[in-house]
C-alpha cells in the first residue's frame, strides 16, 4: 500500500501540513472503532513531507537570491564600466592638463621675452620720435592768417623781430613751418599754434633760451615759444609741475632737463645737483630737506 499524499493542486506548505495534522487530530477525537496510534509509517510520511517542503523552500529562496544577485551583478558591471570610463577620462584630462601646463610655461617665457622686447622697441620709438622733433619749436599767440599763406618765411622774419635782430646777425634759416593740424578757429577764438623746424640746433636752443628771459609781443598779443615734445614726454614733464612749484616757492634752484630729469641744487648752483626721474621721490626728498632744515634751525 503506497503512502498517502496531498490531493492534486494542494500546496505543499508547512501550514497545509499543520492543517492536515489538526484535521487528523480532530478526527481522532471522534469516537472510532480504532484508537489512534503513532506508527513508523506515519512518522516516515511526515519526515518526507517536511523534507520535500524544505527542499522546495530552499529552491525558491535560492532562485530568488539568484535573481537578485544577477540584477546586482548587472548593476555592478555597469558601475564598473562607468568607473573605468571615468578613470580613463581622468587620465586623459590629467595628461591634457600636464601638456597645457608645459605649453603655458613656454608661452609665459615667450611673453616675458616679447614684453621686454616690446618695451625696448617702445623706448626706442619714443626716443626716435623725440629726436625727430629736436629742431622744432611751437609758437603760440600769433593771430590767424598773419603768415599770409607762407608760414616758413613768416617765422624766419618773426623770430628776430620778437627776440631782437642783434641776437641773429645772419638770416634765420627755417626748414619748414606750418599751423597745427586743427580746424581753423572761429573769429575771436584761440589761434592755432605754429610749428617750425629750425635748421641749426644751436639756433633753436638760443631761441628757447631767449624766450625764457624776455617778454614777447606781436601786434599787441603776448607770444610764447616752447620746445616741441611728444605727448608721452610732455606727460612725464608735467608730472614734476607740483614739486617744481614747491621748490620755486622755497627758493631752491632747479632745472628740468631733457627728456624729464629734475636737477635740484640743494646747496645752490655751485653744488652738485641731485637728479630725480620720479616726481614722488623728488617730493619726498624736498619734504625731508625742509624737515631737516627746520630741525637744524
Amino acid at each position: 500500500m503506497s503512502p498517502q499524499r496531498n490531493p492534486p493542486g494542494k500546496p505543499k506548505t508547512l501550514d497545509g501540513f499543520v492543517s492536515n495534522a489538526n484535521a487528523s487530530g480532530a478526527n481522532a477525537s471522534e469516537p472510532s472503532a480504532k484508537p489512534p496510534s503513532a506508527t513508523s509509517h506515519d512518522k516516515s510520511h511526515m519526515y518526507e513531507m517536511c523534507k520535500e517542503m524544505c527542499k522546495e523552500m530552499s529552491e525558491k529562496i535560492l532562485e530568488r537570491l539568484d535573481e537578485r544577485f544577477d540584477a546586482f551583478d548587472t548593476k555592478l558591471q555597469s558601475v564598473s564600466s562607468i568607473q573605468a570610463d571615468l578613470q580613463n577620462r581622468m587620465v586623459s584630462q590629467e595628461q591634457a592638463t600636464s601638456a597645457l601646463d608645459e605649453r603655458v610655461e613656454v608661452l609665459e617665457a615667450k611673453y616675458e621675452d616679447l614684453s621686454r622686447y616690446a618695451s625696448q622697441l617702445q623706448t626706442k620709438l619714443l626716443d626716435l620720435e623725440a629726436r625727430s622733433r629736436r629742431h622744432n619749436i611751437k609758437i603760440v599767440g600769433i593771430k590767424e592768417d598773419s603768415e599770409k599763406g607762407n608760414p616758413t618765411d613768416f617765422v624766419s622774419k618773426l623770430i628776430p623781430e620778437l627776440l631782437g635782430e642783434r641776437n641773429f646777425p645772419s638770416p634765420l634759416k627755417v626748414d619748414r613751418a606750418h599751423l597745427s593740424l586743427q580746424p581753423k578757429p572761429a573769429a575771436g577764438d584761440k589761434p592755432r599754434t605754429i610749428m617750425a623746424c629750425i635748421h641749426h640746433f644751436q639756433v633753436k636752443e638760443l631761441i628757447l633760451r631767449l624766450s625764457r628771459t624776455q617778454p614777447m609781443v606781436y601786434k599787441g598779443n603776448k607770444v610764447l615759444i616752447f620746445p616741441d615734445y611728444t605727448n608721452e614726454m610732455m606727460s612725464q614733464r608735467r608730472a614734476f609741475r607740483d614739486v617744481m612749484k614747491a621748490l620755486r616757492d622755497g627758493g631752491v634752484k632747479h632745472h628740468l632737463r631733457y627728456p624729464a630729469r629734475l636737477h635740484v641744487y640743494w646747496d645752490g648752483e655751485e653744488g652738485t645737483p641731485e637728479v630725480f626721474k620720479d616726481p614722488a621721490v623728488a617730493e619726498a626728498a624736498r619734504l625731508r630737506t625742509e624737515r631737516d632744515a627746520s630741525t637744524d634751525g
